[in-house]
């Protein structure tokens, strides 16, 4: 061989040397290390999207976004570590970041899902009144971006005022079942809810008769917000129909203001109209001023109410009769047969059975109370005394005629003589004196304490037993309805 071949041969061999050498140190430095972050699960919010927050490659290397499995998801730059990331409510995503550098790459996969589309209907139609021939329609309003329309699935010849209104009313035909459906859609997805209800007849409904209205006394005029109730796109009109000085402000408002005066009865009418049809409903409305009233439902009798003290206390005796028991009976003063009368006379028209009452024993004023109401306790009188001024002040304020309008009369008393042997049962007392259960019972003696009172003053003492009779005034605690 000679020396210029030679010379050739070390050449060639040391260029393939050195380039071996420059690949093994290029390959030795690539280092591709894609960090993703972490997977962002459940994600709900306006435009379905995310923020990824992926590591930025070193220079020299390029990173990526690319999409596994999941449909309908988009970047807004795919090179972007931190790009918006936007899919569809209910999918799941496989995402890989991944990294490259000439030929070479590596990805780093996540997951990132978002929340499936949930429409919710919060009307309940099981009520036939709120159903009638129509219906007030609630969804939970879409969100997200989502759009939401109501459906009819099944009944024929109904319509919505606007079907998109998650707040919609739906009109239908009498006795006709009908199935809804509130429908959300976003992007590709559909997602619904149904509900299944019956129609009734179109009904009005001028709300429940109220004898019972609180103003300040002071007041001359009163004022009330009616309650009525308008049927799904039905019109409504009201009309006073009885009652002086009555106004209606809005007269086809369901909820008007209505104005009147204390003490007077109105009936107001209250007409619906819906595609040809009408109903009709009435309402009785009550002011009360310095008296309330209560009606007791069990015999339709009205008794004045007061309010005095935090209490509200009947401000006439109480007059109910129930068929008498071996435990439980009342009379009318003079009435017994087996009684006679000491001072009086027989309480016979139907003037002073309204005026004085009847007179009770106690287990019958106990178990023939109003609902809601109660005897009075001990305390409740004390205190309504000492309220008006003590014993030399309260009586004036508290009989029939004072200030205060209680009206407490003198009914008198029944007594029961205990069927000792030439005793009688007698009443005394009428015109004179007063004498009112309370519901404080003393198991020693087997009596119950009551208060007599006059002109002016009061006085709570014990009966010896539980059989004598006397007059009854209920109370109940205050409800305020304005």
């Amino acid at each position: 061989m000679n020396k210029k071949t030679t010379t050739y041969l070390y050449s060639l061999i040391f260029l393939l040397a050195l380039t071996l050498v420059n690949c093994t140190k290029e390959n030795d430095e690539i280092n591709l290390n894609p960090e993703a972050g972490q997977s962002l699960l459940e994600i709900e919010n306006d435009g379905y999207q995310v923020a990824m927050q992926a590591a930025m490659p070193p220079d020299g290397q390029v990173g990526t976004w690319r999409i596994y499995s999941g449909e309908n998801g988009a970047f807004d730059d795919v090179n972007d570590p931190e790009t918006t990331f936007r899919g569809e409510p209910g999918e799941i995503y496989s995402i890989g970041w991944e990294v490259s550098q000439g030929n070479n790459y590596e990805a780093d996969v996540i997951t990132v899902s978002f929340k499936a589309l949930n429409p919710k209907i919060l009307s309940d139609l099981n009520d036939t009144l709120t159903k009638n021939i129509s219906a007030y329609l609630d969804a939970e309003a879409p969100k997200f971006g989502a759009n939401g329309y109501w459906q009819i699935i099944e009944g024929a010849n109904g319509y919505f005022l606007d079907s998109t209104a998650y707040e919609a009313e739906f009109v239908g035909v009498e006795n006709t079942k009908y199935k809804l459906r509130w429908n959300l859609e976003y992007g590709s997805k559909l997602s619904y809810k149904e509900i299944i209800f019956t129609t009734d007849t179109l009904r009005a409904d001028a709300g429940t008769d109220r004898r019972y209205i609180r103003n300040r006394v002071e007041d001359e005029i009163k004022y009330t917000a009616l309650e009525a109730f308008l049927p799904a796109g039905a019109t409504g009109q009201w009309k006073l129909v009885d009652g002086d000085g009555g106004q209606v402000y809005m007269n086809a408002h369901a909820n008007s203001l209505f104005e009147g005066k204390a003490m007077e009865d109105y009936l107001l009418e209250w007409m619906v109209e819906l595609d040809g049809r009408t109903s009709v409903d009435t309402v009785n409305i009550h002011f009360r001023d310095k008296w309330g009233l209560f009606i007791d439902e069990r015999d339709g009798q009205l008794y004045h109410t007061v309010e005095i003290n935090g209490l509200e206390w009947f401000a006439e005796n109480f007059n109910y009769y129930s068929q008498p028991t071996d435990i439980a009976w009342s009379f009318y003063y003079g009435q017994a047969a087996q009684a006679y009368i000491r001072e009086g006379h027989p309480v016979e028209s139907e003037e002073d059975k309204k005026y004085y009452g009847r007179l009770y024993n106690y287990v019958a004023a106990y178990q023939w109370a109003p609902e809601g109401w109660r005897i009075p306790s001990l305390k409740d009188y004390q205190d309504l005394v000492e309220a008006m001024g003590g014993e030399n002040l309260a009586m004036p304020k508290l009989i029939d005629g004072g200030e205060k309008g209680m009206d407490l009369t003198f009914g008198g008393m029944l007594f029961y003589s205990g069927n000792v042997v030439n005793n009688k049962d007698y009443f005394i007392d009428q015109d004179q004196l007063g004498y009112l259960w309370t519901n404080d019972y003393d198991p020693n003696t087997g009596g119950c304490l009551f208060m007599f009172f006059d002109n002016y003053n009061s006085v709570v003492k014990e009966t010896s037993a539980l059989y004598s009779n006397f007059s009854v005034r209920y109370v109940r605690e205050i409800k305020r309805e304005e």
